[in-house]
């Protein structure tokens, strides 16, 4: 998965990452409260062709160092294995976004407090999708690989999330003996494409194929500090994030969790340790039934990734033997996964070193409610045929096509430390350079702009950066099925680990 390095010295990006997201159009846009207006406080390459992005997302790990051995400078630049040194990495230019927010020079809002402080800049990298969408039939039948009214679609992904400037001070009102919130809060855009390849059972999909973008999702991320009057626990008066989205199938969402508590011993104020990836069961199951009993076990064998599908065209892919690690593939989608998709994550960090983990997850209400806020919201087609009005969304005979009641995401912001080989290099010269990464891991690669020491550095070293790395697992429930009686929850799970797009600077010591 590591990047390749041409003889001219261009790099060239692996093919989990691809080109970033549109930036953001906020030409003119300001926001301020109306008693006193004032002012609150990107990617990738191409897989094949690009190089670095014009704008650089500036990690907290820039602030680390890596103490070079002492040694007497270079007796003059030479020509060394790896490659050619190119200009200094310029700083992060926000000067679309100054102009469009309307903020002159040093004006420019500081990033969002913890623990969203790493959203800055474009991110990219790879995932997995799995989702049972609704079927058109007729007749319903039960098959040999489950009943035909769905269709299991398991999708190896290349993603692209980009964090826009933030927007300042929101402000909110209270009311009676609350008194005013003020919030946070910048824009987001996500964009998820379909990459997997069944000849290779990988997630190397020709650039040369018709592109396949199954998610596109424009959002807001909010802080919001703890309120007075309703915030009793120890955990709600650390104050909350929220995670504001619409998504062009017809379901926008409002999800919010509360912050973590901040480790004051730590760079980033995480837990001084790796990610611990909880367990996800995609199993379809009773609505409102959580229990094991209420899982639909044995009964979609299109889960089972052993078994051919193609007969009665279930799943997405129908033949899994390129993909499923038991018939000599490339264990990219294995039964396992399939049952729980946060295997993916486990597999992508195989072989790092991480020392620091940011963890928190945000949801829209129940079944596991924190907060009473948040909730979803689908167009009339996605909660059925509504027969009736209910208080609740879809009623008992709607019939709904497929609606989403309910959404939770986790995220993991964590410090990864890698190895580079830096060449030898002139007293502070900067060099875009890429790790090398383990042989077991899935996860992308990123790039660093490595600056040399005063003296410069002798000869080939290899020295330790942390890096920043964000992954997340984010399920949906989708609500469908032929009666009342058998209506289901489906589901919908996406995972992913993510990179910054742009160099991330490193100076040597």
């Amino acid at each position: 998965m590591a990047s390749k390095i041409t003889a001219d010295g261009r790099v060239i990006a692996p093919l989990n990452i691809t080109n970033p997201t549109p930036s953001f159009d906020l030409k003119g846009f300001r926001w301020g409260t109306t008693d006193e207006p004032k002012l609150g406080p990107q990617a990738s390459k191409d897989d094949h062709e690009k190089d670095s992005a014009d704008q650089p997302s500036i990690a907290a790990s820039s602030k680390l160092v890596f103490q070079q051995p002492q040694g007497g400078p270079p007796p003059g630049r030479e020509t060394s294995p790896g490659p050619t040194p190119g200009p200094p990495p310029q700083l992060p230019h926000h000067k679309q976004f100054d102009d469009q927010l309307g903020i002159a020079g040093e004006e420019r809002p500081p990033p969002l407090p913890f623990p969203l402080a790493q959203f800055q800049g474009g991110y990219a990298g790879n995932g997995f999708n799995i989702i049972f969408r609704p079927t058109p039939f007729q007749t319903l039948t039960s098959t040999p690989d489950g009943p035909n009214d769905n269709h299991l679609e398991l999708n190896l992904t290349t993603e692209q999330l980009t964090f826009g400037p933030t927007l300042g001070e929101i402000p909110n009102r209270g009311f009676g003996n609350q008194n005013d919130i003020i919030l946070g809060g910048l824009p987001y855009l996500q964009t998820i494409q379909n990459v997997t390849n069944i000849l290779t059972g990988k997630g190397d999909k020709p650039k040369s194929d018709v592109p396949n973008g199954i998610h596109f999702e424009p959002g807001v991320w909010l802080t919001v500090p703890p309120a007075e009057t309703f915030h009793t626990t120890e955990e709600q008066k650390r104050g909350s994030v929220v995670r504001m989205a619409s998504i062009p199938h017809g379901t926008t969402i409002n999800a919010q969790g509360p912050i973590p508590a901040r480790n004051p011993n730590t760079p980033l104020g995480g837990d001084p340790e790796g990610p611990r990836f909880h367990d996800i069961d995609t199993t379809p199951f009773l609505i409102n039934n959580f229990t094991e009993a209420g899982r639909a076990r044995g009964i979609f064998h299109s889960m089972d990734a052993t078994r051919n599908n193609s007969t009665n065209k279930l799943r997405t892919p129908s033949d899994l033997s390129k993909f499923n690690e038991t018939k000599g593939g490339s264990g990219r989608i294995t039964t396992a996964i399939i049952k729980n998709p946060n295997i993916v994550l486990q597999n992508a960090i195989k072989g790092q070193t991480i020392t620091e983990t940011i963890t928190f997850e945000v949801a829209t209400g129940l079944p596991d409610a924190k907060y009473n806020g948040g909730g979803t919201a689908n167009i009339s087609f996605l909660a059925g045929k509504q027969a009736t009005i209910t208080s609740e969304a879809p009623g008992r005979d709607d019939m709904p096509n497929a609606h989403s009641p309910f959404m939770s995401s986790r995220f993991w912001i964590e410090t990864v430390q890698y190895q580079v080989t830096v060449p030898r290099l002139a007293p502070k010269e900067t060099i875009l350079l890429r790790p090398t990464m383990p042989d077991d891991s899935t996860a992308p690669t990123p790039q660093f702009a490595i600056t040399a020491p005063a003296k410069g550095v002798a000869g080939v070293t290899t020295v330790t950066v942390p890096g920043i790395q964000i992954q997340y697992s984010q399920m949906v429930h989708l609500n469908f099925g032929p009666d009342p009686g058998t209506m289901l929850t489906w589901p919908h799970v996406s995972v992913a680990t993510l990179v910054p797009t742009g160099p991330q600077p490193f100076q040597m010591q």
